[in-house]
């Protein structure tokens, strides 16, 4: 067994310096060499570490099988013991039942002869009989305790056994990593287990760890687009994260534009469920409109168009999924009407304005749901309600009409000649947001115009919905429907910019009644909008972009006063803007991208100051702040992917670095960040779409950037 830990160890090592040495050219940079030693010692380190734990998992099975036999010794012993005392026992009663015997003669001619020591003859028979019965008891108890320990031996012997032919079976198998590592640069790594089925080879449970890190810390994760037989771009899109595993929207070159899922590995990359399929051998597989993919805690929701007849429907429904083929499915037709009948003409694509409801983020309900504009026409039952708000927990008996908000207004003539009233547009509710068990959202009743509406999570009636304030009174709208509401939770109150029709876009707050839906300030004094825009919250301040007509746009902050609203930074000083965009808060800190007079920047808030970031030097083009991702922040440019290392930020430092770098030659576009993962098996992953500048630079392919400071051990 000695022989066998040194080849492990042997190999270990050899591995650990193969996986950090064939990821990458060898550069003359003595500080890059330097480093790489640095990376071969820590790995070599953690290696010695795990090997270590392997020796003492292996000394535990030597333990245990050294108390196994231990035991058996005893316990054949005790097997022994047992023997000779039933021997004796034996033996004592053939003597005692000879006396017995003996006795009853003489007893029997005492009785003959009517002679006067019968009784004490008969109190002598009467001692034996009962030392006999006592005897035969010991006898049973010691035949008990004998077949006990006869059922003993077997069992031990029989875990000796398993312990003898688990430790014969304990193998290792080097093997290159092609599913757990990126396609790019596999690597070789060892598992380690018991080769139960006596095959020579390690698969499946039998495998109990594996040692060895991918090399580098980046890669390609599936080349999508390629499958078809030609390189191609897979189209990535609308990507969310739901149980570790990334859900996205790619076009493989086969089946068309589909519902696909990654754990940010080859093997755990794959499609879910091709919905619009072909009909035939020779038939094209069209593509399925995927719109506004959205995740709860188990549960996506999107809209998608199903086939009729051979040919996709142009109206989207809303669909469910659990991420695996069999769970996915259309949850209900809503619209069955043809959009265009004698003189009536309805414009409308399919359910839209998806927002998710984790079942984790209200109340008892525990259940994820979904938000959203559905539009609900039957030809049979001649009901039209236009688009309203809907609610549903992906079952068909749950998805139910919050409100008819707009009541209909156009007549129709039915088959049977009788007459209808329909409405044809509906409410057309849009932006809708939560805040705690309240839904709030912009809606057009026909009266009103476009003005901010809620109901309440919980409630399960159809007259649910409730006009919070007409804020530009009258018919006219506060809203403007083709622009999404930034409503953003603040305290307890939500926020969002609104046109009163006096001040202009400014920016107000409600609390969910009309006396407390307020202007928090008219910014642009001079009666123009000065367009609120990037709510975003901070500690104790509100942070957003506003121009008041004297600094251009810039950012301002809030804490939810008039007078406590005011310009933070005036980035490019005088009336120019600088058009702060990408805000995202973490610790305390606003970061996000400005234009300072001469090139954009990633900057930003320490406290009432506001400073710049120059990572090494670069003149970088186009940056773009990405997602929060363990302890730092990801953004992108042209020149490829940097992390902010939050834990070292202050005032002067310079604490950004340079991931994964992007050939301008080939590609002149900056890497497209996904989403940030988490997984049980290959810790956090940053999931993003850039070129294979080495082998095919004229299509996009989803990449990986992976946290590599986790332990080389993996127990599976």
């Amino acid at each position: 067994m000695s022989k066998l830990k040194t080849m492990i160890m042997a190999l270990i090592m050899l591995t650990s310096i193969l996986s950090g040495c064939t990821s990458s050219d060898v550069s003359s940079d003595v500080t890059d060499l330097e480093q790489k030693i640095n990376d071969l010692q820590q790995t070599n380190d953690n290696l010695s570490t795990q090997l270590e734990t392997a020796e003492q998992n292996l000394e535990l099975f030597n333990n245990l099988s050294s108390e196994l036999q231990s035991s058996l010794t005893s316990i054949n012993m005790t097997v022994d013991e047992l023997n000779i005392q039933i021997t004796q026992n034996g033996i004592m009663i053939s003597n005692i039942t000879n006396q017995r015997d003996s006795l009853q003669l003489d007893l029997d001619e005492a009785i003959l002869s009517n002679s006067s020591i019968i009784s004490e003859l008969e109190s002598q028979l009467e001692l034996l009989n009962q030392q006999i019965s006592q005897l035969n008891s010991n006898s049973t108890q010691l035949e008990d305790q004998l077949e006990d320990a006869m059922e003993e031996i077997s069992d031990l012997t029989s875990s000796l056994n398993a312990i003898t032919d688990q430790m014969s079976r304990i193998m290792y198998q080097t093997f290159t990593d092609v599913n757990g590592c990126p396609l790019s640069d596999p690597t070789q790594k060892i598992k380690i287990g018991h080769d139960n089925n006596a095959n020579g080879q390690l698969t499946g449970n039998e495998i109990e760890m594996i040692v060895g890190n991918c090399a580098g810390n980046s890669g390609v994760v599936a080349s999508i687009g390629n499958t078809g037989g030609y390189p191609r771009d897979a189209d990535i899109s609308q990507a969310v994260e739901m149980g570790g595993n990334i859900y996205f929207i790619a076009d493989d070159g086969i089946h068309g534009t589909e519902l696909w899922k990654s754990d940010g590995t080859l093997g755990g990359t794959m499609m879910v469920i091709d919905l619009t399929p072909a009909m035939c051998d020779t038939c094209t597989n069209m593509d399925t409109d995927i719109r506004e993919l959205v995740a709860g805690d188990s549960h996506l929701f999107f809209a998608a168009n199903t086939l009729n007849n051979g040919f996709p429907d142009p109206i989207r429904e809303l669909f469910v999924s659990d991420g695996t083929e069999s769970g996915t499915e259309m949850v209900k037709d809503l619209f069955d009407c043809p959009t265009s009948t004698g003189d009536i003409t309805i414009d409308y694509r399919g359910v839209n304005s998806l927002v998710a409801i984790p079942g984790s983020s209200y109340g008892t309900q525990g259940q994820d749901r979904v938000i959203f504009s559905g539009f609900s026409c039957s030809m049979e039952s001649w009901s039209c309600n236009g688009e309203e708000p809907w609610i549903s927990d992906g079952t068909l008996s749950g998805t139910l009409e919050v409100d008819n908000i707009r009541v209909g207004d156009t007549s129709m003539t039915t088959a049977d000649g009788q007459g209808a009233l329909i409405d044809i547009i509906g409410s057309q509710p849009r932006s809708f947001f939560q805040s705690g068990e309240t839904i709030y959202f912009t809606a057009d009743d026909n009266e009103s115009g476009r003005e901010i509406w809620k109901f309440d999570l919980i409630q399960t009636s159809s007259t649910g919905g409730a006009m919070v304030k007409d804020i530009k009174t009258g018919s006219s709208d506060s809203f403007d429907i083709g622009m999404a509401v930034e409503f953003t939770q603040f305290g307890e109150d939500v926020y969002f910019a609104a046109d009163d029709g006096i001040t202009g876009v400014e920016l107000w707050k409600t609390d969910g009644t009309t006396s407390g839906t307020i202007l928090v300030r008219n910014v642009d004094l001079n009666a123009n909008s000065s367009n609120p825009k990037h709510l975003t919250v901070v500690g104790d301040d509100l942070y957003f972009t506003a121009n008041d007509g004297v600094h251009g746009t810039e950012l301002w902050k809030s804490n939810g006063t008039s007078v406590g609203t005011e310009i933070h930074s005036d980035i490019s000083e005088g009336s120019n803007s600088s058009n702060p965009k990408d805000l995202i808060a973490f610790s305390n800190n606003l970061y996000f991208v400005a234009h300072n007079g001469s090139k954009n920047v990633v900057m930003a808030t320490m406290g009432s100051t506001t400073i710049a970031f120059n990572p090494m030097g670069l003149n970088i083009t186009n940056p773009s702040v990405g997602t929060i991702f363990s302890d730092s922040i990801y953004f992108t440019a042209n020149e490829g992917l940097f992390q902010i290392n939050l834990i070292s930020i202050h005032p002067g430092a310079n604490p950004i670095l340079f991931i994964v770098p992007v050939d301008l030659h080939a590609w002149n576009e900056a890497p497209e960040i996904l989403v940030a993962t988490d997984n049980e098996i290959d810790s956090e992953n940053i999931l993003f779409l850039t070129n294979d500048f080495n082998n095919n630079p004229d299509s996009r392919y989803l990449f990986y950037h992976w946290d590599n400071s986790y332990s080389n051990l993996h127990y599976v």
